[in-house]
């Protein structure tokens, strides 16, 4: 079952790589003043363990509070031992992310559930995050400024970089 609503997602067999939401498809959304000056990511971490005690909501409020980031919406999914898919807005996941998150952005949403939940194992969880890297606006700008405009930006996760960095020294 999905939490909140009454859709039932129905689980399969998977591979443990979960699918990307796409959320550049246009969506209403209740946060009208949303005004975006840097490029916007979207993380998705998947969880072998779905207990949280804070630590990564304590960390994403240092970033935002230092002007690094703007938190603009998450979502988190998790699919118990049974199957069952259980999903919530940072609304309805406690008052600091709540607080840290503001009004719904409507980025992030149930359709983004189902897009996600098939591919989760039984005892895992996914937290989707959208935010705003606030530490590139004057770059932004400066683009601008001189006609150009952020047309891709790709994240390489840290993993993947220490891999390449390990074939490089092997060939050295």
């Amino acid at each position: 079952m999905i939490v909140p609503g009454d859709q039932e997602i129905r689980s399969r067999d998977a591979p443990s790589s979960c699918s990307v939401p796409d959320i550049t498809r246009s969506r209403p959304t209740e946060r009208q003043d949303m005004n975006i000056g840097a490029p916007v990511e979207l993380l998705i971490v998947e969880f072998g363990d779905s207990e949280f005690t804070g630590e990564i909501v304590a960390e994403l409020s240092r970033l935002q509070e230092a002007g690094t980031i703007n938190v603009i919406d998450a979502l988190a999914v998790r699919k118990d031992a049974a199957g069952d898919i259980e999903w919530f807005e940072a609304v309805d996941a406690g008052d600091e992310l709540a607080d840290l998150v503001g009004d719904p952005s409507g980025l992030l949403a149930e359709d983004d559930v189902a897009a996600i939940a098939d591919d989760l194992e039984p005892g895992t969880a996914v937290g989707m995050l959208v935010f705003e890297h606030t530490w590139a606006e004057g770059l932004t700008t400066a683009i601008q400024g001189k006609g150009g405009r952020i047309v891709e930006m790709t994240t390489v996760p840290p993993a993947a970089v220490a891999e390449l960095a390990a074939l490089i020294e092997e060939e050295a």
